[in-house]
């Protein structure tokens, strides 16, 4: 979900891992000459899912070994969730929407297209629906790690560990 911290964690979890950090929104806003809110409101959302679709598969075969944040739609499009299962280690970081609902109304959502000009109302309730609508796809990742309630040190040593024992378990 959007301010779940998957960029945040991202960075951490790459630097205690070693490995590159790839967001696939910044790849996409790189290759496309455009911010994200941009991109869905001249292209629109089927063309934005589509080239967000197309990079994830690229970056996976460019890069052997990274860390990467999608946005919080990528894993209900096409079969992304599927190919991200078969081809590395998924994570997602369960957030509630009452927590995701703070940040934003804090920092704001303007960066954010789908959220973008909401009153608080409306934030809340399409962030419910959101959520709603893509829990299912976000289950089906290998390690579900609630985030609520704690700081981003301890949300980050227990991904970390969550994904030590998964690669220890499947050796």
């Amino acid at each position: 979900m959007p301010s779940s911290g998957k960029s945040t964690i991202g960075k951490l979890l790459s630097s205690f891992l070693g490995l590159q950090f790839v967001d696939l929104d910044d790849v996409i806003e790189e290759k496309e000459g455009m911010e994200i809110t941009d991109i869905f409101a001249v292209k629109g959302e089927p063309y934005f899912r589509e080239i967000e679709h197309k990079n994830l598969r690229s970056q996976t075969e460019q890069f052997d070994g990274f860390v990467m944040a999608t946005g919080g739609g990528t894993p209900c499009y096409f079969d992304s969730m599927d190919y991200m299962n078969r081809n590395g280690i998924t994570v997602f970081l369960k957030v509630n929407i009452e927590d995701l609902y703070a940040k934003l109304s804090k920092k704001g959502s303007t960066k954010r297209p789908l959220l973008k000009g909401k009153t608080s109302e409306e934030l809340y309730l399409e962030l419910k629906t959101r959520y709603d609508a893509r829990v299912g796809f976000y289950s089906k990742a290998q390690i579900v790690i609630d985030q609520s309630f704690k700081d981003i040190a301890e949300r980050t040593n227990e991904v970390l560990f969550a994904i030590k024992t998964l690669e220890k378990n499947s050796h």
